[in-house]
């Protein structure tokens, strides 16, 4: 044989062993976190007057499903009478549970209970976090409305900041705190009204009020979240309804105007989408720089809706009851086409990407 061409061979098999090994040397295996990671959490609230409150979970290609995920990791314990809201920090899940008055702290992949805070909690609703503290919004509708601080290294309780009309949605935007300080109300015939018309923007630095946004004086609030390090309201009206956009810094905003979308209820943003409901329970999307109202509803329910989000290009809908299980629906964002129903517990209010 020609004494290159074995030289040549024996070359290129050192060159391929030793890009394998290296190959091998620089490859990476991700460790499990737990049973629950890279899925959807889903909450149950329960029944108010009895402690069936629970978590759901489907995995992330909707194929397999578990229940009581709470009490199957805790010792069966009970979870609760009214699970408001699930909030997400580090490798840690917040459940807060409107009743009794606790925010139950669990590792978000395994469920194992880390600690329940109960400190000063009076109504607790909804739960943001910025850099070690976090904030739960405590709302009684009679007396209470009020944003309590707590570091999140020990749960200790730090302090309280009270508002005038309403504490409800809470979210973290540009690492500021950005809370719905006005709502809903009702006159005698039960008919809706508005509280007022504002935000109101704290600093974490100090714990204090920053500053209060006041919103144009048509319509409800309704809804408020975080996306990209802004703050987005929504604003329903009899006859259209308004996306404010709001800076977290500087408490600047501009407007989307809904045309011809009366009493928006819910608003969600996905991949530079808005995706909101009518009060005919009709799901719509479109562009966040859109400033054409969409005509055409992506999803029409046959239900109340009663938990709502999107997420990863997918529409999470519940038509919950409240005296046993509810249902879920999983539809298409691009093109409305439902994929999955799925069995949830009693009273599902919202979806958690985990």
């Amino acid at each position: 044989m020609n004494i290159r061409k074995i030289l040549s061979f024996a070359f290129a098999s050192a060159l391929l062993f030793n890009v394998a090994c290296s190959d091998d040397e620089n490859m990476e295996f991700e460790t499990p976190k737990g049973a629950y990671e890279k899925g959807i959490l889903i909450s149950n609230e329960g029944g108010y007057s009895t402690p069936t409150a629970e978590i759901s979970f489907v995995s992330s290609d909707l194929v397999t499903m578990e229940s009581k995920v709470y009490g199957k990791n805790n010792n069966n314990e009970i979870l609760g009478n009214v699970l408001q809201t699930i909030g997400f920090s580090g490798d840690n899940a917040y459940l807060v549970s409107n009743v009794p008055n606790k925010v139950d702290v669990v590792n978000r992949y395994t469920f194992k209970k880390q600690a329940t805070v109960t400190a000063n909690l009076e109504g607790p609703r909804y739960i943001a976090f910025s850099g070690n503290q976090y904030y739960v919004t405590n709302n009684n509708f009679s007396n209470v409305k009020k944003l309590n601080v707590y570091n999140k290294d020990g749960n200790a309780f730090v302090k309280s900041i009270n508002f005038d009309r309403a504490a409800e949605k809470v979210v973290e935007a540009n690492g500021n705190i950005v809370v719905q300080t006005d709502g809903i109300t009702y006159d005698s015939n039960y008919n809706e009204l508005p509280t007022g018309y504002t935000i109101t923007i704290v600093a974490p630095s100090t714990n204090a009020v920053a500053k209060t946004v006041t919103l144009p004086s048509t319509g409800i609030i309704r809804d408020l979240v975080s996306y990209n390090g802004d703050a987005y309201v929504l604003v329903s009206g009899t006859s259209d309804s308004y996306i404010y956009k709001i800076n977290a810094s500087s408490g600047a905003y501009t407007t989307t105007t809904l045309t011809g979308v009366a009493k928006a209820q819910r608003l969600r943003i996905d991949s530079n989408k808005f995706y909101f409901i009518n009060s005919s329970n009709k799901i719509y999307a479109m562009d966040i720089t859109s400033t054409t109202t969409p005509s055409t509803p992506l999803v029409t329910t046959t239900g109340y809706v009663y938990g709502f989000d999107v997420i990863d290009g997918r529409v999470f809908v519940s038509d919950a009851s409240f005296t046993g299980d509810s249902k879920a629906y999983v539809y298409s964002a691009s093109n409305g086409s439902l994929l999955k129903t799925l069995t949830t517990g009693i009273g599902t209010n919202g979806f958690y990407k985990n």
